[in-house]
């Protein structure tokens, strides 16, 4: 499988709207690279997570692409934020949200999950990985629920760190 979408996938691409949420410039130009390549129809950008969230409340974005590590808030404090946010909102809680991290322990996979990630991606990222990952947010919706302390994928379900982390 290629990073280039068949035909009947460049179709739902093209309609999909991706927010990236990244501080490195390098990343983020790979990113933005890779997602206009499927053929992704609207890209948004923020700097970090704090302007992450108010892009996911002003832009309503159908997945969120994610760093984990960020400066003044990181891709979990946001994530937690916009699950924490409640199904009464315009914006969707529930919205997939892809996290990007270069650390690959058992610990931070599990921290990533119980904060409400969707899926955790390995640097390096390979194209693959990521075409592979959006299309099964779109197509394999989760389990979401919801606590007074908790909002997010079941805390009972494994996630896997994608890629090698090499």
């Amino acid at each position: 499988m290629t990073a280039a979408p068949a035909k009947a996938d460049r179709e739902l691409f093209q309609r999909l709207s991706i927010l990236v949420v990244e501080d490195s410039a390098e990343m983020l130009r790979l990113l933005t690279a890779l997602l206009e390549s499927m053929g992704v129809g609207r890209i948004i950008v923020a700097h970090d997570g704090a302007r992450g969230l108010t892009a996911f409340a002003a832009e309503r974005p159908d997945i969120i692409i994610t760093d984990g590590s960020m400066t003044p808030m990181d891709g979990l404090e946001m994530t937690r934020r916009i699950r924490a946010s409640g199904a009464g909102d315009d914006a969707n809680p529930d919205v997939p949200i892809l996290m990007i991290s270069g650390h690959a322990g058992r610990e931070n996979v599990t921290h990533a999950r119980d904060q409400g990630v969707t899926d955790y991606l390995l640097k390096p990222l390979s194209a693959e990985m990521l075409y592979e990952a959006i299309v099964a947010a779109i197509t394999r919706p989760i389990h979401f629920v919801e606590t007074p302390d908790y909002r997010g994928p079941s805390p009972r379900r494994r996630l896997e760190a994608r890629g090698t982390g090499e």
